[in-house]
C-alpha cells in the first residue's frame, strides 16, 4: 500500500494506490495553474516547462501516473507530459498553501496561493516530454484492469505466446499493468492456479477468471484504500488472521490449513497453497530446481499489509489508520480514503463536540469517544 511505501523501503506501490492518487488529484489539482519549482533541483527543467500552465489531464496506467500541462484544445501540440513512477518510497502529498516543508527528496512542488493548495512529489521516476513521449510510454505498458479501455484479449494473446509462468506474467508490467506481489499471491490463490503453471497452458475460461479476479481485487483496493482479497462473508467464517488475505504472509492456508510455501521467482517471493493450488504441469529443469527450494512461510511483521487482531470493517480500518497517525496535517493521497480523511477531522474534536454533532443528527450521545466516532 502506498502510505507504507512512502514510509518504508522494499514495498512497491500497487496499481490501486496509483489510481487513488489520480482520483484525488483530479478533484484537487485538475484545471488549476501552479507555480512549479523543483526544491531539490532534480526536476528543474521539467518544473520550468509546466510553471504557470494549466494542469489539463491526469492518467493512471498500472503503477504509472501521467500529468498533462497545456491547452487541451491545441491537439497536444504544446502539451508537456510529466511521467511519475513512485518506486519503493515515493509519495505525492497535498496540503493547504504554505503547510508543507520540502525535503531533500522533494523533486516537484506545485503551489497555488489563490486556491490554497500545495503539492509535494517525491518519486523514483519523474520525467517529462511531449505527446510522442507519452505514446511511447503507454505502448510499453500492458493492459490495466482498472481502466475502461483495457483490452483483455491482448493479455490473453500474450499468455498464449509466452513461455513464462502465470506467476511471472502477472508481475510483467508489459502484459498486465498494476499488479504487485501481494495481488499476485491472492489472485492466483483465488483462481486455484499454481504460480509455476505455464501461462500458455491455461484455457480461456481460466484466463478470464484470473482477469476478472484481478479487476475485482484492484477495484476493491481503490474503494477501500487497502488490499482486501477475502470476501466479507468468508472472512467471518475463516476468522483471524485470514480476514484480509488468504495466503500472503500467512504460515497456513486460511481455507484448508495446509502450510503455505514460498520460493523465489525472478527475485520476488512467491506464495502458494499446494493443496488449493495444485501444479498440474511439468516444469523445465531450472524452475523445477527453484521450486524444490520452497519452504514453509514464516510470517513477518508487515507495515504495508498488516493483519488486524480481529476482522475489521471499513470503519474499523479507518479508525486504525487515524490512530496510527497516517493522517495528520497532510493527506497521503494514494491510500487514505475520503471516509478516513473525514474521520481524522472528527477525531480531533472533543467528546463534548462530538456529542453535539450526534445530537444534531438525532443519534445516541452515550459512550466513549471511539463509539461516538463510529456512529
Amino acid at each position: 500500500s502506498f502510505v507504507c511505501a512512502a514510509a518504508t523501503s522494499g514495498t512497491m506501490v500497487e496499481g490501486h494506490g496509483v489510481h487513488r492518487v489520480a482520483q484525488r488529484h483530479r478533484r484537487l489539482l485538475l484545471g488549476k495553474v501552479f507555480k512549479a519549482t523543483s526544491p531539490n533541483g532534480r526536476f528543474a527543467q521539467g518544473a520550468k516547462l509546466i510553471d504557470d500552465r494549466t494542469l489539463s489531464r491526469i492518467e493512471a496506467i498500472g503503477k504509472n501516473l501521467f500529468y498533462f500541462w497545456g491547452d487541451r484544445g491545441d491537439g497536444g501540440k504544446n502539451t508537456t507530459v510529466v511521467h511519475i513512477h513512485f518506486g519503493m518510497s515515493g509519495q505525492f502529498k497535498t496540503a493547504g498553501f504554505g503547510k508543507l516543508e520540502a525535503t531533500k527528496n522533494t523533486r516537484l512542488e506545485l503551489a497555488s496561493e489563490s486556491d490554497d493548495i500545495v503539492a509535494h512529489l517525491s518519486a523514483m521516476t519523474v520525467n517529462h516530454g511531449d505527446m510522442e513521449f507519452y505514446d511511447k510510454k503507454v505502448k510499453a505498458l500492458g493492459q490495466d484492469p482498472l481502466r475502461e479501455d483495457a483490452d483483455a484479449d491482448l493479455v490473453w494473446e500474450a499468455f498464449k505466446k509466452s513461455r513464462k509462468s502465470v506467476g511471472a506474467l502477472l508481475m510483467d508490467q508489459s502484459v498486465i499493468a498494476g499488479l504487485g506481489n501481494i495481488y499476485r499471491a491472492e489472485v492466483l490463490f483465488k483462481a486455484g492456479l499454481h504460480p509455476e503453471t505455464p501461462g500458455a497452458s491455461i484455457d480461456h475460461e481460466t484466463f478470464t477468471n484470473v482477469w476478472q479476479i484481478s479487476k475485482d481485487f484492484l477495484r476493491r483496493g481503490v474503494e477501500t484504500g487497502s488490499i482486501l482479497t477475502v470476501e466479507p462473508q468468508e472472512a467471518k467464517v475463516l476468522g483471524p488472521p485470514w480476514t484480509r488475505r488468504y495466503i500472503y504472509n500467512h504460515s497456513q492456508c486460511g481455507r484448508c490449513g495446509t502450510r503455505v510455501k514460498t520460493w523465489d521467482m525472478a527475485g520476488r517471493t512467491v506464495y502458494a497453497c499446494v493443496k488449493c493450488q495444485p501444479l498440474e504441469s511439468t516444469l523445465d529443469p531450472p524452475r523445477k530446481k527453484q521450486l524444490a527450494k520452497a519452504k514453509g512461510h514464516v510470517p513477518f511483521v508487515s507495515h504495508c499489509a498488516p493483519e488486524p487482531r480481529q476482522a475489521a470493517s471499513a470503519l474499523d480500518a479507518a479508525l486504525e489508520k487515524v490512530s496510527a497517525g497516517e493522517k495528520r496535517n497532510v493527506e497521503h493521497v494514494a491510500l487514505v480514503e475520503e471516509s478516513t480523511l473525514e474521520l481524522a477531522e472528527l477525531s480531533r474534536l472533543k467528546v463534548k463536540e462530538l456529542k453535539t454533532k450526534l445530537s444534531d443528527l438525532d443519534l445516541p450521545t452515550s459512550g466513549k469517544k471511539e463509539e461516538l466516532l463510529k456512529r
